[in-house]
């Protein structure tokens, strides 16, 4: 029974995630960047990113854990390549797969992921950036009419028709394990900062479901 629910809630997710992607009214306010990258968003965040990127082959890193399974199903479904696990430091088989997998495509990373602290960057993301290779680029994500849940991360859904604020920030090279730790602050101070600049101007709260 609990396989069946399974199957059925990732094409029941991933039809919901089309159908509203569609009636969003998005609003890219700088460029993407070209070429392969590490994409960093929040966590609470991913729904409109899972519609704007769909069907890209883009690799994400999902948890393990429980929450992970409802998001890796529809995920799949969406186009992306999906690896299972953590990203926290260079030893993990999750890390090795993505720097195997990351040739030749972009990865989605959430910093804050799996478990939290909200808002707060891991050095998982800028770990990966130091063995890809690659540069992490931060995403922030703002939206007019949202429902925010009471969970550990203020997960957030947009209303159908909801405007859409996307801005991506400037590369940010790792070069060597030295510079881990001020890489670290950089990508904070980076989201941190862009995610002032995105925000949409709202009248009244927003529903929080508990």
């Amino acid at each position: 029974m609990k396989n069946i629910l399974f199957f059925l809630e990732k094409y029941i997710a991933a039809l919901f995630v089309l159908i509203l992607g569609s009636t969003l009214r998005f609003n890219i306010r700088t460029s993407k960047p070209e070429g392969n990258v590490i994409y960093a968003f929040w966590h609470r965040n991913m729904i409109p990113l899972l519609f704007l990127n769909k069907f890209n082959k883009a690799l994400i890193l999902i948890s393990s854990s429980k929450d992970g399974d409802l998001i890796a199903g529809p995920a799949h479904l969406l186009g992306y390549i999906t690896s299972r696990g953590s990203s926290r430091r260079g030893g993990s088989s999750a890390m090795r797969e993505l720097i195997k997998l990351s040739q030749d495509r972009c990865i989605g990373i959430t910093p804050d992921g799996p478990k939290g602290p909200v808002g707060k960057v891991k050095d998982g993301v800028v770990f990966l950036s130091y063995f890809t290779g690659e540069p992490i680029v931060p995403v922030v994500v703002d939206m007019k009419k949202e429902i925010i849940f009471n969970s550990w991360d203020r997960f957030r859904l947009p209303l159908f028709f909801s405007r859409v604020n996307v801005t991506y920030g400037e590369p940010i090279f790792v070069n060597s394990k030295g510079e881990i730790k001020a890489k670290v602050q950089e990508v904070q101070k980076a989201m941190d900062n862009l995610t002032k600049q995105n925000k949409i101007k709202k009248r009244g709260k927003n529903e929080v479901v508990r």
